[in-house]
């Protein structure tokens, strides 16, 4: 009995603890909408601005469902998310804005071609492959995993957004 009172406990811990590291799983939103979009301007990092008003050329934007939101999530709370590599040119085309009453919360913007994600908040699971110390710390393998690309290429065919995943891509063999 007691060891079962302590791997429940045991088990409660981790999961609280890993909840507490994934900062999208206690953000408070009431909708997150998944946008295609070709960039405006050099401006990639994120697509709407603190005003409300689109920092890039929208093609279409999704409003996602809860069970949707909840899988994104997860993944992006996951190190099996990430510990891929990511090549230099972080030019984005899809991307996730997370609301509260109108107001951005918090964005992440996806470079497929490049295996690239960034977001506006800080995402302790892309945060592998740590090389150098104090302000020039920087992280080696923090681009998408192979199971992470091929759920967001996932969505990105059940919308019908464009820059799909194209068959050969380094980043998938």
């Amino acid at each position: 009995m007691k060891t079962i009172i302590t791997s429940i406990f045991l088990f409660l811990f981790v999961y609280c603890y890993a909840q507490l590291k994934n900062p999208y799983k206690t953000l408070k939103y009431d909708k997150v909408v998944f946008y295609d979009f070709e960039i405006a301007d050099e401006k990639g990092l994120v697509i709407v601005n603190k005003d409300g008003s689109y920092e890039q050329s929208i093609i279409k934007q999704v409003q996602l469902d809860k069970l949707t939101i909840s899988k994104i999530n997860n993944k992006l709370g996951d190190k099996k998310s990430f510990g891929g590599g990511q090549a230099a040119c972080f030019d984005p085309h899809c991307g996730f804005v997370y609301y509260f009453k109108n107001k951005v919360l918090a964005q992440i913007t996806i470079c497929l071609g490049c295996n690239g994600l960034y977001s506006t908040i800080d995402i302790p699971a892309q945060q592998q492959g740590k090389q150098g110390k104090g302000k020039g710390v920087y992280y080696m393998l923090d681009g998408m995993s192979k199971s992470f690309r091929k759920f967001i290429n996932e969505l990105l065919k059940k919308y019908k957004f464009s820059h799909q995943i194209e068959k050969g891509s380094s980043f998938d063999k």
